[in-house]
């Protein structure tokens, strides 16, 4: 049945209601950049010490607001005000229709049904309604969460405008039925993207563990853990949750990931040892994570050797073929069959600006210096702030005596590498044997 209203859902959800009253002063403003940062708590301070005076906001912020923290009280009265200055105000009558069935005030919710011109409202219809008979409450809860789930999955929704109206949705749903637990996993989700991960904690806690969701909440607690800045904190507070749930399988991965972005190499390797040991089906990924931990703790020999393993698994990974390969290259080693596998990863993923470096590079090393310029240029146009990048087309361009213009983007490289990047010396070198000659 939802896809017969998917037309009406993205108009209602893209277009926001007309504004009420909009006015310039400080407090609208304030209200209106706290909104738009998803700050729904100082949407709802502004709106509070207003109350006394004439506030001319539209009011469609506050009432958003309101849901979403889950304050149905005040989003009530909100929505009061907004239906006494636009009686057919979408969102206000959606707060008002949910109240009225959450209470069992029908007659309420069927008052509502029309609008001033006694048209029915296709949303509101798909919402409350089916066969002309108002639904269960249970019903209307997974009614709310099919739009939320059709504009979350729909790729051409511009999230970035419309966070605040899912959340809406999502919070609506999850009124109506507080047992709904995939709407409240989706809640948390939708605040994990706006980055507020305190408030998305507290969602996703309300998840029991006898629910199908407990372990999709704690996996998503765990990730936003491994987010934070104080390593030891965040170490403690995921190992603490994958004992807690008998060393998930996700959940151990999370760990392991964290382990290696915070360059805790050994522990990684270890985690990730014994998550090949416990799924075979993405063994080849665990083995490629590992590879790259003993690639970066300076341990060629064990990351080759896990490379050709995932790739025994895995033979088309673009990733993996374009590591293996980018090794060999740098090492000097095995060009024409690294070149083999880098242009099939191309051809897998030719939006990777990673696998087109390494291809460049590699075309580089066969001494094919346009074609190497070629492709390093179209990976500059991508990336134009990749040092490593910069670099190499600093070499290449040295290696076809256009030497004022290595130095140029080798310089440029300098300004934009980081410690991470092991380039700043080298660098320092390849230009001061440039200003010598």
């Amino acid at each position: 049945m939802i896809k017969n209203y998917k037309y009406f859902i993205f108009i209602y959800i893209l277009l926001f209601s007309k504004a009420i009253l909009a006015s310039s002063s400080a407090s609208f403003l304030i209200s209106q950049n706290a909104f738009n940062n998803y700050d729904f708590a100082q949407v709802l301070y502004e709106y509070s010490i207003n109350q006394g005076e004439e506030f001319k906001n539209d009011y469609l912020d506050e009432l958003i607001s309101a849901v979403v923290i889950e304050d149905i009280l005040v989003a009530e009265k909100i929505a009061e005000k907004i239906l006494l200055i636009d009686p057919d105000n979408q969102e206000a009558k959606l707060v008002q229709m949910t109240k009225a069935i959450k209470n069992n005030r029908l007659i309420e919710l069927n008052s509502l049904r029309f609008d001033s011109a006694s048209n029915k409202n296709d949303l509101l219809e798909f919402l409350f309604y089916k066969d002309n008979k108002i639904k269960t409450k249970s019903s209307i809860s997974n009614s709310f969460l099919d739009i939320v789930r059709s504009s979350y999955s729909n790729r051409d929704v511009n999230y970035s405008q419309n966070y605040n109206f899912l959340l809406f949705y999502a919070s609506l749903s999850i009124f109506l039925n507080r047992e709904n637990y995939e709407a409240i996993l989706i809640k948390g989700q939708l605040l994990q993207l706006i980055n507020d991960f305190i408030f998305a904690e507290k969602t996703y806690l309300k998840i029991p563990e006898n629910s199908q969701y407990f372990i999709d909440a704690q996996r998503n607690i765990a990730f936003n853990y491994s987010r934070e800045n104080v390593f030891t904190d965040a170490e403690n507070k995921i190992k603490k949750i994958v004992k807690k749930n008998n060393s998930d399988y996700e959940l151990k991965k999370i760990l392991a990931d964290f382990y290696r972005i915070k360059k805790k190499y050994d522990a990684a390797i270890n985690l990730y040892t014994q998550l090949i040991v416990n799924n075979f089906e993405e063994a080849w990924y665990m083995f490629y994570l590992r590879g790259i931990c003993y690639e970066q703790s300076d341990n060629w020999d064990r990351a080759e050797k896990d490379f050709i393993e995932s790739l025994k698994l895995k033979r088309n990974s673009p990733d993996v073929l374009n590591y293996l390969a980018y090794g060999w290259i740098e090492r000097d080693i095995k060009i024409d069959e690294s070149f083999v596998m880098l242009t099939d990863a191309y051809n897998a993923n030719p939006d990777s600006f990673y696998i087109l470096d390494s291809l460049a590079w590699a075309y580089f090393k066969k001494k094919d210096y346009e074609k190497a310029a070629e492709l390093m240029e179209e990976v500059i146009d991508m990336v134009p702030g990749e040092a490593i990048s910069l670099d190499h087309l600093g070499d290449i361009y040295f290696a076809m005596n256009r030497k004022r213009e290595a130095a140029y983007f080798w310089k440029q490289a300098k300004d934009l590498a980081t410690p991470e990047d092991n380039l700043i010396e080298k660098i320092e070198k390849k230009l001061e044997k440039y200003n010598a000659s």
